[in-house]
C-alpha cells in the first residue's frame, strides 16, 4: 500500500472516522490448545471441520473446502438439513472452549464506533468489554422482515461501539448465513433491500469523509470477496468512503497477485495492504503511535469534506502540495494522479468523484489559460453541471497569479475565486481551508 494510503487511514483512525468491516479469517484462542495448528485456526475453519466430520462418519463424499461449500452439503444431506445445521453453529460458536485471541484484542483496543462483521460469534463483543468498552450489539436477519431489522440509535463512539453482524448472530440460529444458498439469498436481499438494511445504519455507512477497513477476508475465499465488492457497490460506499483491505498476496504468482489486485479496485475505493492480519495490526499500532496516539475528543469529530482538485498537467507539483495541505487538515481530497488505477474508466470515475465530492478546487494558473483542448476543461465543465445541485459554493477556481482579461477562462467566470499566491501558500491556503469548512458545517445543519 503506498504511502498517502498510510497517512489517510492512520488519519481516520486517529480521529475515530473509520469503520472496521471484519471477515472470518480471525484466529480463535483456546483454553486448552492441543496441537500448534490451532493457533492460528478461525471459528469458521473449526466448523467447517466438524461439519466435514459428521458427513463422512455418516457415509457422505465431501467435496470442497470452504465453510459455505461444506455447510450446503449439510444441508442438502439427508437426515441433517438447515435446523441442524444453525443449531450446530450455536452450539459450536457459543462455546466455552473458544476465548478472544491477541487479534481481538488488539482490534478492540482501537477507536472504532462502528463495526460490520461476517463473524457470528461473540469473541470481539468479549474483547471490547474486556477492553473496558460498553458495544452496542445488533444484526441482519436475512429470513425476517423490516420489523425483524429495526431502525436504531447509533452511538457512533469508540467507547460504545454498534457491533453489527451482517451474517446473522449465533444467539439466534434463524438469522445465521451459513451455506452457499444462504449466500446468494444474502447477495439478493441486499440488492433488493428485502428485508432492508436499517436506515440508521446506512447513513452510518454513508457518511462521507470516513475510511472502511476491511480485516481478515483472506484470498482463500473468493465468494467472500464478491461478497465485500457488493457491498461496496450496491451500498454506493465507493462514492463516500475510501477503503483499504488486508491480504497477504505473498502466496500468489505475480499474474495471480495482480489480478486479485485489480479484482479490488476496478470500479471500486478499495486499496490492498499486502500483509497477514498480526503483521498489518503491528504496522498500524507503530504508525499510530509515531503520530501521537489516539486523539481525545468530546463529541465525534463528524464527516470530512471531499475535494477534488483539477489542474493542468504542468502544476501536477502544485496540485500535489494542495492534496497534501487538505489531508493534514482532515479534508479528503482526491486527486488523479493519487486515486486513479490501472484499469479505472477514466470518463466514469472522474464524474464519480466530482458526483461525490462536497468542493472541487481549480488551479487557475497560466497553464490551465493556454488549456484550449484538454481534459481538464471537461473536468470543468462536469464540476460546473454539479455545481447546480450544491447550495453553496462548490466550485472554487484558486487563483495564482494575476491574469490578464483576454487570457482568463471564460467558463469559470461565474464562480466567486480565492487567492493561492506561490509565495503566502501557507496562509492562502488556510483561508480556503476555512471557508470550505464553514460552508460544509453549514450544509450538515
Amino acid at each position: 500500500m503506498k504511502e498517502r494510503h498510510w497517512i489517510s487511514l492512520i488519519a481516520s483512525i486517529r480521529h475515530g472516522q473509520s469503520v472496521l468491516i471484519l471477515g472470518p479469517e480471525i484466529p480463535v484462542a483456546f483454553l486448552t490448545t492441543t496441537s500448534a495448528d490451532q493457533e492460528n485456526e478461525n471459528l469458521a475453519e473449526v466448523l467447517t471441520a466438524e461439519l466435514t466430520s459428521e458427513l463422512e462418519d455418516d457415509g457422505h463424499q465431501v467435496a470442497g473446502k470452504t465453510l459455505a461449500a461444506v455447510a450446503q452439503q449439510y444441508e442438502d444431506a439427508e437426515g441433517f438439513g438447515p435446523n441442524a445445521l444453525r443449531a450446530l453453529t450455536q452450539r459450536l460458536y457459543r462455546s466455552t472452549h473458544y476465548t478472544p485471541s491477541s487479534v481481538h484484542a488488539r482490534i478492540a483496543s482501537l477507536p472504532f464506533g462502528l463495526i460490520l462483521t461476517t463473524c457470528q460469534d461473540d469473541l470481539l463483543v468479549r474483547a471490547l468489554v474486556d477492553h473496558g468498552k460498553e458495544p452496542i450489539v445488533q444484526r441482519y436477519h436475512l429470513r425476517g422482515d423490516k420489523r425483524d431489522n429495526p431502525e436504531f440509535i447509533l452511538p457512533n463512539s469508540p467507547d460504545n461501539p454498534l457491533v453489527y453482524h451482517v451474517f446473522g448472530d449465533a444467539n439466534e440460529p434463524g438469522s445465521l448465513v451459513l451455506s452457499e444458498n444462504d449466500l446468494l439469498d444474502f447477495l439478493v436481499a441486499i440488492v433488493s433491500e428485502r428485508p432492508p438494511l436499517p436506515n440508521s445504519l446506512l447513513r452510518a455507512l454513508k457518511r462521507g469523509g470516513q475510511n472502511l477497513l476491511f480485516v481478515g477476508f483472506g484470498i482463500k475465499h473468493w465468494y467472500l470477496r464478491v461478497l465485500l465488492k457488493v457491498l461496496v457497490r450496491s451500498l454506493e460506499l465507493h462514492r463516500t468512503s475510501s477503503s483499504v483491505a488486508t491480504e497477504p498476496l505473498r502466496g500468489l504468482s505475480e499474474s495471480d497477485r495482480q489480478q486479485t489486485i485489480l479484482f479490488y479496485e476496478r470500479g471500486t475505493r478499495i486499496e490492498i495492504e499486502d500483509a497477514e492480519i498480526g503483521a498489518f495490526l503491528t504496522e498500524l499500532d507503530r504508525r499510530i503511535e509515531a503520530e501521537g496516539g489516539v486523539l481525545e475528543r468530546s463529541a465525534p469529530l463528524g464527516p470530512c469534506p471531499r475535494v477534488f482538485i483539477s489542474y493542468a498537467r504542468e502544476d501536477n507539483s502544485l496540485a500535489a502540495r494542495v492534496f497534501d495541505t487538505l489531508q493534514k487538515a482532515d479534508f479528503n481530497p482526491w486527486l488523479d494522479k493519487e486515486s486513479l488505477s490501472g484499469g479505472d474508466l477514466w470518463n466514469d470515475r472522474i464524474s464519480d468523484e466530482l458526483d461525490a465530492a462536497d468542493f472541487a478546487l481549480v488551479l487557475y494558473t497560466s497553464a490551465l489559460c493556454r488549456k484550449t483542448d484538454s481534459y481538464v476543461n471537461r473536468e470543468i465543465m462536469i464540476a460546473r453541471q454539479r455545481s447546480l445541485q450544491i447550495r453553496g459554493p462548490f466550485l472554487i477556481p484558486l487563483r495564482t497569479e494575476e491574469i490578464q482579461d483576454e487570457h482568463r477562462i471564460a467558463e469559470l467566470g461565474e464562480f466567486h475565486e480565492m487567492q493561492l499566491r506561490l509565495d503566502h501558500f501557507d496562509d492562502d491556503m488556510a483561508k480556503v481551508i476555512s471557508s470550505m469548512r464553514r460552508d460544509f458545517q453549514r450544509r450538515q445543519r
